[in-house]
């Protein structure tokens, strides 16, 4: 289903993206309608119907504001792909510290294995079922799932460890919670990142200014088809941009794999 809905995004920015590129090349024809020729004057061998200057001047224009547009898009697109893989790779690390958290409260055993497990159980049940949702509709943390972590820490801090074994245990346990701590600030940091009016408006207006310069070009077939591709290019490159900005909702939602193999397992695959 995520795949179907991905899919129908895409088409409709590049759908969007061909509409109204070809719609500013219309308006464009109009706003910019070529002088008349004079009476008895033939057309142009080549379908032109603008003076060369006019058209020398639109092929400098348009390739430089092309070679703006398309640098500001390449700038957007690799920063938002690159927080994209760090989110990815944010929860594996996360994932790797709760397995460890729950594997050394096994080892540590007595009254501090039962509790700890538990929250660190519930602390991924919580993230899978509930805060992967906020986190991609409000932009928050789940409260429960905090609770669940914050339970685990107070449990290995009242711990009073009676070897240099269990001494080791309790401080790596510690440093594990803080590493999943961190995570989640970054987490939510993300989620609340996203793009305003600041970059949607030079985008389109961007995509609007690199088409006007080709109103100069007649409205052939073969120009249609061009000027489609430019639309459908640069509509699937902003899809990208806009699914790359949030990992925790559509387009391209990335549920939390790492977790939920936590889950599948159950945590006790790998327990001593």
């Amino acid at each position: 289903m995520a795949w179907l809905i991905d899919l129908l995004l895409a088409l409709l920015w590049i759908g969007g993206s061909i509409g109204l590129v070809l719609a500013v090349h219309a308006a464009g024809r109009r706003w910019m309608a070529p002088p008349p020729a004079p009476e008895g004057t033939p057309p142009a061998a080549d379908g032109h119907d603008h003076p060369p200057a006019v058209r020398d001047a639109a092929q400098v224009i348009g390739l430089r504001t092309a070679a703006l547009f398309g640098v500001i898009l390449a700038m957007v697109y690799a920063q938002e792909l690159g927080q994209y893989q760090q989110v990815r790779e944010g929860l594996s690390r996360e994932a790797v510290a709760i397995a460890d958290v729950f594997h050394d409260a096994g080892r540590y055993g007595g009254d501090l294995a039962e509790p700890v497990q538990s929250a660190m159980r519930d602390y991924v049940r919580f993230v899978v079922d509930r805060e992967w949702r906020l986190l991609g509709t409000e932009q928050r943390l789940s409260r429960r799932a905090w609770e669940a972590r914050e339970r685990a820490y107070a449990a290995i801090l009242d711990a009073v460890p009676a070897t240099p074994r269990e001494v080791a245990l309790r401080e790596r346990m510690l440093a594990r919670l803080g590493v999943i701590a961190e995570h989640r600030h970054l987490r939510e940091e993300w989620a609340a990142q996203g793009f305003s009016m600041v970059f949607w408006l030079p985008a389109l207006a961007g995509l609007v200014l690199v088409t006007l310069p080709l109103c100069v070009f007649p409205p052939t077939r073969p120009t249609r088809l061009l000027l489609a591709s430019l639309g459908a290019y640069a509509g699937l490159v902003l899809f990208f941009v806009q699914a790359f900005a949030s990992p925790f909702a559509y387009p391209l939602h990335d549920p939390p794999g790492a977790f939920e193999r936590l889950l599948e397992n159950d945590f006790d695959a790998r327990a001593p």
